[in-house]
């Protein structure tokens, strides 16, 4: 028996006249701006104190052991209890994490260790509020307008990974690495505002006369024998490990590689902000794919195109636009994964397979980054950083490209059988 998973047409921007959908949009901009400008400033104050690109790697593998050990659990949560109400601990505990390192760094207490606890700790609290948000989202919006508040949705982590950065690199020189904690801190209010400011939401939850460990089994279970959602976790860990670690390493690329400061830093993260933003809004105004299953895998290609062109480039300005262009691609590659599962499976399920995915989107790039720091540091530490960049680009195309008759057929064909 074939479950479509067509993706009708919504009206442009539909998601936008749905009020709740609307707030929780505004204030999750707000909030994911100053969680980049936290990144901005976790990893170069990193850079500074070690001069090391493994203790880079080793901030992103602080990051990826919550979010790959702790999102499953958190999906399961998030299908047995209030969705709102698991989003004002999650935001609250990330806000107190972002204040308690400001002051560490303000008193000129702050070591790289307390930098990798504070980000171990923000991955636990996030391990259980990215599900959280994801699936809270079906309860915001009528499903005809789901790919298109998705897609919004998408816009705005991809927003502010285009304002965040951009002002993170302009003002870390003038207010220092703990005025920009602060400012983080500052922002989860617009988000807990918002959920404040709800009304009548109804947020589903079920599997709640089961057991924790039954739920968990279910929900690997359903991932494991739906080979539709299997291929599109199988080509999320791809890009995810090999494509997307290189982020760890930009600090080395504008310092080191580029000459540009903090502000070349900056630049090149808001410059990827920038692509993804505008994927993310292409994708919401003219979302009739016919094909997306082609637009996948050919988004997947030009990812890993990108990656290598710019750990090829040799100044700032083309290491900006290949990494725009990767943004794009990034984009298209994820919304079309997340439209994908939330329309296949069943909303008992779904925040239990959303955490896996949010696993792959999240965790694994940053155990990735393990590896690419570790790579650099064998190719000769700092100079060695675009060869290991380069390395993971390669990856991501070699498989996709070998793999592709053999795993994509599900996704091409946009069907289960």
């Amino acid at each position: 028996m074939a479950e479509a998973t067509t993706l009708e047409k919504p009206r442009r921007f539909a998601a936008l006249q749905h009020r709740n959908f609307t707030l929780l949009w505004t204030g999750l901009i707000v909030s994911n701006a100053g969680t980049w400008m936290q990144n901005v400033a976790q990893g170069w104050l990193v850079l500074q104190l070690t001069n090391s690109p493994l203790w880079l790697g080793l901030l992103g593998l602080s990051f990826a052991l919550p979010m790959i050990i702790l999102p499953f659990f958190g999906g399961v949560t998030v299908d047995r209890i209030n969705r709102i109400r698991l989003l004002y601990i999650t935001q609250t505990g990330m806000m107190i994490t972002a204040f308690v390192l400001a002051i560490l760094t303000w008193l000129h207490m702050v070591s790289v260790y307390h930098i990798l606890a504070a980000s171990f700790t923000g991955a636990v609290f996030l391990a259980f509020d990215n599900p959280a948000r994801q699936a809270l989202v079906p309860d915001l919006v009528p499903r005809e307008d789901l790919l298109n508040a998705l897609s919004l949705n998408s816009a705005t982590f991809t927003g502010a990974a285009l304002i965040g950065p951009a002002v993170a690199g302009a003002l870390l020189g003038i207010l220092g690495a703990g005025s920009l904690f602060f400012i983080n801190g500052l922002t989860f209010l617009a988000v807990l505002f918002a959920l404040a400011s709800m009304k009548d939401v109804r947020t589903h939850s079920g599997g709640q006369k089961t057991s924790i460990k039954d739920s968990v089994l279910a929900g690997l279970s359903y991932a494991w024998k739906s080979r539709f959602i299997l291929a599109l976790l199988a080509l999320s860990t791809v890009t995810a490990i090999f494509g997307r670690s290189y982020q760890n390493l930009l600090p080395i690329f504008a310092r080191d590689i580029w000459r540009s400061g903090a502000y070349g830093y900056g630049l090149l993260l808001a410059s990827s902000g920038g692509g993804a933003l505008v994927g993310a809004f292409a994708l919401a105004s003219f979302s009739n794919v016919r094909r997306p299953g082609v637009v996948l895998v050919i988004s997947g290609l030009v990812f890993s195109i990108s990656i290598i062109l710019f750990a090829e480039s040799t100044s700032l300005i083309l290491g900006i636009i290949f990494l725009f262009i990767n943004g794009v691609s990034a984009t298209a590659v994820g919304t079309i994964i997340a439209t994908f599962i939330q329309v296949t499976v069943p909303n008992e399920l779904r925040g239990r397979i959303i955490s896996l995915y949010t696993i792959t989107l999240i965790g694994l790039p940053a155990l990735g980054s393990l590896g690419s720091g570790a790579v650099a540091e064998l190719l000769g530490g700092i100079q060695g950083a675009p060869r290991a960049v380069l390395i993971g680009g390669v990856i991501v195309g070699v498989i996709i490209i070998f793999t592709a008759p053999l795993f994509w057929k599900k996704i091409m064909s946009r069907e289960e059988k």
